[in-house]
């Protein structure tokens, strides 16, 4: 039986782990809103380029996407930094939380389970269980292993792509209408 001492350091762990992740989803629930919120107003700007009648119209519509552009990817830049630094802070805990887990019995370790259940989809986590689930120590460099150095795959996705897909949509949107308006001047 563990003593207290050791379910104070366990929920302390967790408790950190807890706390981070709902900050890194607060972050990201908070600048996918913002962008979303920017991209619909970049859109509409888009849309505003290609029915004015005037290029006059066309011009400064392009031009407030153009700030607009501009402030979303600073933002974005920013906030990607921000995410990518708090989901360090993520699986500096998950670490944590697997090294003092290795001081239980191995169909005692739910949370190094869980982790291994996480990647058992993909074909790099075969051998996990033989590593994690056995009396012996593991070091930090295995533990890293099952942490994925704080980016899996879900990270990957929207730490990578999805700031490189909304810098994609500003840049096709702004190539929209610069083009509009270099065929209005064309055909004037």
């Amino acid at each position: 039986m563990k003593s207290n001492n050791q379910i104070d350091h366990y929920s302390y762990l967790l408790g950190g782990a807890e706390l981070n992740d709902s900050l890194l989803q607060s972050y990201r629930s908070f600048h996918l809103t913002l962008q979303s919120i920017f991209i619909a107003i970049g859109t509409g700007l888009s849309v505003a380029v290609l029915v004015f009648d005037k290029a006059i119209k066309s011009l400064l519509a392009t031009l407030i996407l153009f700030v607009l552009a501009i402030i979303s990817n600073y933002i974005l830049v920013k906030m990607q930094k921000i995410i990518i630094d708090r989901g360090k802070d993520v699986s500096y805990w998950h670490r944590n939380l697997i090294k003092a887990e290795q001081e239980l019995a191995p169909e005692k370790r739910y949370f190094t389970q869980f982790k291994i259940n996480q990647r058992l989809q993909r074909a790099d986590a075969k051998d996990l269980q033989k590593l994690f689930l056995t009396k012996r120590d593991i070091n930090d460099k295995e533990i890293d292993l099952l942490v994925e150095k704080g980016l899996g795959h879900t990270r990957k996705i929207l730490d990578r792509w999805l700031f490189n897909s909304i810098r994609i949509i500003w840049i096709l949107l702004c190539a929209i209408s610069l083009g509009y308006i270099a065929y209005l001047f064309a055909c004037r």
